[in-house]
């Protein structure tokens, strides 16, 4: 089983480290585990569902929004 929560903060670190995603200020997993919120410094809010993904479509469909 994946460690989404792993995935979510590792994934957070490394899109913070390019330009398309140096503003995010916070990056979280959903409590009921189908949603990540992308938080951004001018307080915009991204939802990307990730219900029923595994760990490479989560990363692929986080990616997706920032393309």
């Amino acid at each position: 089983m994946e460690d989404k929560e792993e995935i979510v903060m590792l994934l957070k670190h490394l899109l913070r480290a390019t330009r398309a995603g140096a503003d995010i200020e916070q990056m979280e997993l959903g409590d009921d585990g189908e949603k990540i919120q992308i938080t951004f410094g001018n307080q915009c809010v991204r939802n990307v569902n990730i219900a029923c993904d595994s760990g490479i479509a989560m990363i692929m469909d986080v990616v997706r929004t920032f393309g």
